[in-house]
């Protein structure tokens, strides 16, 4: 019911409006704007609102050419409200009285020798119904304009929680029923068109097998499934934005084409802005609550963020050329750039076109921190500027929704980092390229669950202000830690700072964002695959130990893991050799680690020991006994600074040079059997994982019993 709730409440976001906002205007509106200006005459002297409800004469004549003009009994009533609403005091019976008063008063002006439009008369007159027309018509296109783009806003929005509506019945139902669901995703998995469709659109990359390797401008190219829903989005928003818009001879309110055609434009794409701003704000946030409905990777969500943020911005710019172009061509941008809602409206196209040029990937990526400062600044002027600019015309509220769901995304990270408090963690170099941080757990506000990633916060000086997302791993003695590589900025300087210190390691002071991340039902499925690199590993980690306890329960299917672990040299081995040991108690895993410099035998610390070449145990004998003739070359009796390294680990298959991921996989979803369901894990280098969407995307295309699925845990923005 919750998520109904939820689901229900976006997908009608596009059409619930505040009280002072938007008013869709019915007939009856539309003859009373075109019977003000079909009475061409002047009944009261100044002239504030309409004089209709303060001359007798103009009222007359006023309900005169609104009864006359209503072609129902509905029209009629909508007439009344209409000028009920503009009038304070105003009543039916009033209308009705000075309707049957006036019907033997009315004079033609065109018989009236001298008649002035201009000067004040004291008489009722008959309204010009050729005049009529052509107001009706332009009163009821200017404003069917906006019914349109509050049609179009409201589809927009609709669009997107369709997509959340699948998103969230395919990841929910796959949480409460994994066996029922993997069943008839099995079954559907027979259907040649969901071969074809899932090996074509949904699984692989959009062009030259590359998602995740960043392309010449270190951009990350959305998926092929991403790809289509953003075409469709954009397509959408054009179509919103050029249909139903028509130059009206004759109009009443703008008479030359320019000036008619650049507001209607203006107006149009105004409207369907303050629509897209919403969801653009909406899923920049960590909490996005869609990522709970979803399952969808945070990734995916800043993806579709990116482009609907330059949907808004183009959709802004094109109002903005509209306006000023109507501006310069009605005479009245001397009047409108002195106004409020100009010179804001102003700031904010100014804020939005610097979050646009200074977004771009090689730009945000040779200086995150820098971007990351700036983009937060030029968005709250943003929203600022478009506050101001909407208030003054009664759309004030859309900016508050926006600002809403940002500062309830900064009010939940804050209260995250309060649950978890001000952690002591023991700050450690391992190998000379990771940083251990590990330290006690008291989960308050969300447990992890495998795949778990929090952002960490390094309390000294101005560095707290930066937080960077980590992978959790949770020990058996009730700690966490957080292996996390050297690399420039925040990790750079504290690695500075160890290098001083006894042992390369002390206790520092940290408040964790946590945690983030959505489960991934692993365990329904008969046979898991599982492709790390690096410091990848600590998530697939947690799913194999999460697996194990399913299996203890009686709660998993799985039969077998396979585990690739692909690392550059074997010092890399020191700082998860622990929990590599700890997977030689699971009958159900094989270890393969690729080592790439497997002949620099340049190991850490761990197993540096002067011991040379002694008879095998047997263990070792084990380990030898699984390599082929070939690879027996690289076995001990060759390197023996192996021997305390297979000692520890003889359950691990070691190998050389990279691996062949295509080959590798196809084998194993060949040795598997037909029947099997499998899922294939990565969280590895961004051209391994591009390896890996390739190859399942081919194989999820080809027949079989079983179904293939692809979880990619790397998270890239």
């Amino acid at each position: 019911m919750k998520l109904l709730t939820i689901y229900l409440s976006f997908i009608f976001f596009g059409f619930t409006y505040a009280s002072g906002g938007y008013v869709r205007h019915k007939k009856g509106d539309y003859i009373g704007m075109a019977c003000t200006t079909a009475l061409v005459a002047t009944f009261c002297k100044v002239k504030k609102g309409n004089c209709a409800c303060t001359d007798i004469n103009a009222l007359g004549s006023y309900v005169y050419c609104g009864y006359q003009e209503a072609q129902s009994e509905k029209d009629s009533k909508a007439f009344e409200d209409y000028l009920i609403e503009s009038c304070d005091g105003m009543t039916r019976a009033k209308m009705e009285a000075a309707y049957e008063n006036v019907t033997n008063y009315l004079v033609d002006s065109s018989t009236v020798h001298g008649f002035n439009k201009t000067q004040v008369i004291n008489y009722p007159i008959y309204y010009n119904k050729k005049t009529f027309k052509y107001a009706y018509a332009s009163n009821r296109d200017r404003w069917q304009n906006f019914d349109r783009a509050v049609a179009w806003g409201g589809g927009l929005m609709g669009f997107w929680a369709l997509l959340v509506l699948f998103g969230g019945v395919d990841h929910w139902f796959s949480r409460f029923f994994p066996t029922f669901s993997m069943r008839i995703k099995s079954s559907v998995g027979w259907w040649s068109g969901i071969r074809l469709l899932r090996k074509y659109i949904t699984l692989p990359a959009l062009l030259n097998n590359k998602h995740m390797t960043r392309n010449f401008m270190q951009g990350v190219i959305p998926t092929r499934l991403e790809t289509i829903v953003l075409c469709l989005f954009f397509c959408l928003v054009v179509i919103s934005e050029a249909t139903n818009i028509h130059f009206l001879p004759n109009d009443t309110i703008w008479a030359d084409k320019r000036i008619q055609l650049s507001r209607y434009v203006g107006d149009r794409s105004a409207v369907i802005t303050i629509f897209l701003m919403v969801p653009t704000y909406l899923f920049a946030g960590r909490n996005n609550f869609l990522l709970w409905i979803t399952g969808w990777k945070q990734s995916t969500f800043y993806t579709y963020h990116k482009w609907l943020a330059r949907t808004t911005i183009f959709s802004a710019f094109t109002h903005t050329i509209a306006m000023l172009m109507n501006s310069i061509w009605f005479n009245k941008i001397h009047t409108r750039k002195d106004t409020a809602w100009w010179r804001w409206g102003s700031v904010a196209m100014v804020c939005g076109g610097i979050m646009f040029f200074q977004s771009m990937a090689f730009l945000r990526t040779a200086c995150y921190e820098l971007f990351l400062y700036i983009h937060i600044l030029m968005a709250v002027f943003f929203l600022c500027g478009a506050w101001i600019h909407l208030e003054s015309f009664s759309y004030g509220q859309w900016a508050y929704a926006a600002a809403a769901f940002w500062c309830f995304d900064r009010f939940m990270r804050i209260a995250r980092i309060a649950s978890m408090g001000i952690k002591t963690a023991q700050a450690t170099i391992v190998s000379d390229e990771i940083l251990v941080l590990t330290m006690p757990h008291d989960f308050k506000l969300k447990k992890p669950t495998p795949g778990s990633f929090g952002y960490i916060h390094f309390c000294k000086s101005w560095l707290f202000f930066q937080s960077h997302p980590f992978t959790v791993l949770k020990d058996e003695d009730g700690t966490i830690k957080f292996l996390i590589r050297i690399k420039n900025g925040v990790t750079r300087r504290l690695y500075s700072r160890l290098l001083n210190e006894p042992d390369n390691s002390c206790q520092i002071k940290v408040a964790i964002e946590g945690f983030y991340g959505e489960y991934k039902p692993a365990f329904a499925y008969d046979q898991v695959i599982m492709v790390a690199g690096g410091n990848g590993i600590p998530g697939l980690y947690e799913y194999i130990s999460d697996i194990h306890q399913k299996k203890l329960a009686g709660n998993s299917k799985t039969k077998f893991i396979k585990l690739y672990w692909v690392i550059r040299n074997w010092h890399s081995l020191d700082w998860f050799v622990d929990e590599l040991k700890a997977l030689q108690k699971y009958d159900f895993i094989e270890t393969v680690i690729y080592v790439t410099k497997y002949h620099d035998g340049k190991i850490g610390s761990r197993f540096d020991t002067n011991s040379t070449t002694e008879s095998l145990s047997e263990g070792d004998s084990k380990h030898d006994e699984k390599l082929d003739d070939n690879e027996k070359v690289n076995s001990i009796d060759t390197y023996p600074w192996l021997e305390p390294i297979v000692r520890e680990l003889p359950h691990v298959i070691f190998k050389d040079a990279r691996p062949n991921l295509p080959q590798l996989l196809r084998q194993d979803i060949e040795e598997s059997g037909g029947q099997d369901n499998i899922a294939v894990m990565t969280c590895a280098h961004n051209a391994m994982c591009d390896d890996v969407r390739k190859t399942i995307a081919h194989e999820a295309g080809e027949p079989r019993g079983g179904r293939i699925e692809l979880f990619e845990l790397l998270q890239t923005w």
